[in-house]
């Protein structure tokens, strides 16, 4: 896989750090840092996904409250409206 050089400026504090992580794992800083900026990278793809499905929910809750006023209340019960319907199809089939 080819590889692109950087160069970056990072504070003394993380630099110590960084080195303190390559040497307790036996890596180098630049395995350490392309490390973190996997996880990095991957956090916020999943941040952006996790948005875009919050997103299409939220759209489908809407349709779906839109639909719920639009059909009309049925005082039966489910069973009596499904009794009916069969009704209805053994008619047709006796025809």
């Amino acid at each position: 896989m080819p590889v692109d050089k950087i160069t970056i400026s990072l504070p003394e504090g993380l630099v110590l750090a960084i080195d303190e992580i390559s040497e307790a794992e036996g890596v180098s800083r630049s395995q350490v840092v392309r490390e973190a900026a996997e996880l990095y990278v991957s956090d916020r793809a999943m941040a952006r996904e996790s948005v875009r499905r919050r997103e299409a929910a939220d759209r489908t809750l809407s349709i779906l409250d839109e639909l719920r006023g639009r059909v009309p209340q049925d005082a039966r019960s489910t069973l009596d409206i499904l009794r009916e319907a069969r009704g209805a199809l053994d008619e047709e089939a006796s025809r």
